[in-house]
């Protein structure tokens, strides 16, 4: 349950991100660059997990690497999302096909998750899971509060 919920919650902060990228809150110079979110992604990951140097030069091309194939899988889910089914045919073959996306997401990560455990540490990578998700949900409540204040 816990996986489904950081799958959830990894695709939300994904969405918002897309928005807030594309849109950049009305506000010139404020977008927020995909570079920028990420080295921020990095720094926290790397406070908070207490990585060594060597460990964020193993880990962080590795994690990288992932986000880039991911992407791939929300895009397919985003286009998904646009098409509206009209009937019971086209509405079955699309959870059918978004299903189908979520699994080969979770095969992606588990692909990605072992080449991090061979590159660091098993408690590390747990500590930097953890940290990812700390992460996301942190700047999904900042962005809901600067939402919230317009």
């Amino acid at each position: 349950m816990k996986v489904n919920n950081i799958v959830v919650l990894f695709l939300m902060f994904l969405t918002f991100s897309l928005g807030i990228n594309a849109q950049g809150n009305g506000r010139p110079g404020k977008r927020l660059s995909q570079e920028r979110f990420v080295a921020e992604l990095e720094k926290f990951i790397a406070s908070e997990a207490d990585l060594t140097p060597q460990e964020c030069n193993k880990l962080f091309p590795i994690m990288r690497e992932m986000y880039g194939k991911q992407r791939l899988y929300f895009d397919k889910l985003k286009q998904l999302h646009q098409k509206c089914p009209k009937n019971e045919s086209d509405c079955r073959n699309a959870v059918k096909q978004r299903d189908k996306i979520d699994l080969d997401m979770k095969k992606l990560q588990q692909t990605y998750h072992n080449k991090m455990l061979d590159a660091i540490s098993p408690c590390k990578v747990m500590m930097v899971l953890n940290a990812e998700d700390k992460f996301h949900r942190a700047k999904l409540k900042d962005w809901s509060r600067k939402g919230n204040k317009n």
